[in-house]
């Protein structure tokens, strides 16, 4: 007979023999079902070429490129951050000979076509790898154009990551999931998803796309042509303040997580007796309204730098929106619409009577004459010349150089290509380029360091920089938006774009005007 010692001994005893003695194993769970990890893949957020930018070019240049190559291949990043970053190293290449020059754009051919970065989608079982979702503008410099970036081929080929929603997304459901198709036509104007007014423009397009090559582990990459045609109808008598829905505009630039920037003018906002401006999306550009557009604008415009994730091209085209909204009566809608007409949208707001803070109407006057306060953008049909308007600079004091002035033409230091340089090489040393931002760059800086300008020249050199970078690349109408806010009327945009064989580059002409994004760029003192 067992006594009570030896019954507790051998319950010990089997307990410790038994697989339970070794605790409970716990499994990472999410939503209910069994989490596996995967380790990460770090070596597609720091492929090899980014240790070859890092010794490219002399000097800390390459360097810093190297360092700020890594964020745009994360899977957060927006669809476009890996090609704007290989437009940024194309751009410094400019600034080196050759050899080194012919070396970066290399690098940064093959840093575009790096796989960029995804997680996979634990939302099913098991987690889903994912593509990640294509650019669908082109690049700023040609030497890039067609070039995509690599897909791990062990990836859902149907299944894609999208950063700007989050989630995963089908093949087929958005323009992103194929190699660069162009936005539909209700938004070729920005790359962003606010529709067009059918009746305001008709887009018809065609194309054709060509395989070009495949790489081991990655999809094809491929060569797109495609032609557009625009034509614009206008708007009918007798129609609102509202919006038309955006003109014929190409190239305003990628808005981010933001609308197209929109102002409009009115009474009654925020319960106010007199007129005031205000934002038309107040979720992406939340402020109140006020009597100085400049608020406003000024608002919006550090909106797309601070929160919206706006591109370069979008943040230049807000500088320039802002100029052509200062050399317009003020407190009247004719700011709004001079504004909102940048971005290829049209309002007539300048037909509403300005009041003031008692209700009663104000009388403004005539409107400042153009040649007193404002320069036009629009280039002239006469050949190409130089000649100062004597308001818009007259304000500016270039020190010891002349007015800024570009030029764009063949030749240019033995070049087979059309290239830009400065007009004046004595008060602006600098050879030519392919790329304008090489030239204003140089240009703006010289005004600090050796010009001794104004402050006055160098805000209007950095609005003719911001002129410049929303024409359209490549083309001397880049030149002539520069030029004119300096009061100098140039027509470089019928100076066909040669490549560097020889070449014409076809359809980068601006004979059609509606490619030209920018056209009222003005500066009021």
């Amino acid at each position: 007979m067992l006594n009570k010692a030896s019954v507790t001994l051998t319950l010990l005893s089997l307990l410790f023999l038994s697989d339970l003695a070794l605790g409970r194993m716990r499994w990472a769970e999410r939503d209910g079902r069994p989490v596996f990890l995967h380790p990460r893949r770090f070596g597609q957020e720091h492929p090899p070429v980014i240790d070859k930018i890092a010794s490219a070019c002399p000097g800390a240049v390459c360097g810093t490129l190297a360092g700020g190559a890594i964020a745009p291949l994360l899977a957060a990043q927006p669809e476009c951050s890996q090609q704007d970053f290989a437009d940024t190293i194309v751009n410094a290449s400019r600034k080196f000979d050759a050899a080194t020059q012919a070396n970066m754009i290399a690098l940064a051919q093959e840093y575009r076509q790096a796989e960029k970065n995804t997680p996979p989608d634990f939302t099913t079982n098991p987690p889903t790898n994912r593509n990640s979702v294509f650019c669908q503008k082109a690049p700023a410099n040609p030497e890039l154009s067609g070039l995509v970036q690599a897909q791990d081929t062990a990836n859902n080929p149907n299944v894609f990551f999208d950063p700007a929603l989050g989630k995963s997304i089908l093949r087929g459901s958005q323009t992103n999931t194929e190699p660069f198709r162009g936005p539909p036509a209700a938004t070729l104007s920005s790359g962003n998803s606010t529709p067009a007014s059918p009746a305001s423009r008709t887009v018809l397009g065609t194309g054709s796309l060509t395989r070009q090559s495949s790489a081991p582990n990655c999809t094809s990459i491929f060569t797109v042509t495609t032609t557009v045609t625009v034509t614009s109808t206008p708007a009918p008598a007798g129609s609102t303040h509202a919006s038309a829905g955006p003109t014929p505009v190409l190239n305003v630039g990628n808005f981010g997580s933001c609308s197209i920037p929109q102002i409009e003018f009115g009474v009654g906002f925020d319960n106010r007796k007199e007129t005031s401006f205000e934002p038309v999306d107040k979720k992406s550009y939340n402020h109140g309204s006020a009597q100085n557009v400049d608020i406003i604008s000024k608002f919006i415009c550090d909106a797309l730098v601070n929160s919206c994730g706006a591109d370069q091209t979008a943040r230049s085209t807000c500088v320039s929106a802002q100029a052509a909204a200062e050399q317009k009566t003020a407190k009247t809608g004719a700011q709004a619409d001079a504004f909102n007409a940048v971005f290829g949208i049209r309002t007539n707001f300048t037909t509403i009577t300005p009041f003031d803070d008692q209700g009663r109407p104000v009388d403004i006057g005539a409107a400042p004459s153009p040649t007193a306060s404002s320069v036009s953008s629009v280039p002239s049909s006469s050949p190409v010349s130089s000649s100062p308007a004597s308001g818009a600079s007259s304000a500016a004091d270039f020190g010891k150089c002349s007015t800024p002035e570009i030029k764009f033409a063949v030749g240019l230091d033995g070049r087979k290509e059309t290239a830009f340089a400065p007009m004046d090489q004595i008060s602006y040393n600098h050879g030519s380029a392919d790329n304008i931002g090489v030239i204003t760059q140089f240009m703006c800086d010289a005004l600090t360091n050796t010009c001794a300008a104004s402050q006055a020249a160098k805000t209007l050199c950095a609005m003719a920089q911001a002129a410049a970078n929303a024409a359209t690349p490549l083309t001397g109408a880049q030149a002539d938006a520069f030029n004119v806010v300096f009061g100098q009327t140039t027509n470089f945009a019928s100076v066909t774009p040669i490549d560097n064989t020889g070449k014409p580059v076809m359809g980068a002409s601006l004979a059609n005007p509606t490619k030209n994004p920018v056209t009222p760029v003005a500066v009021t003192h």
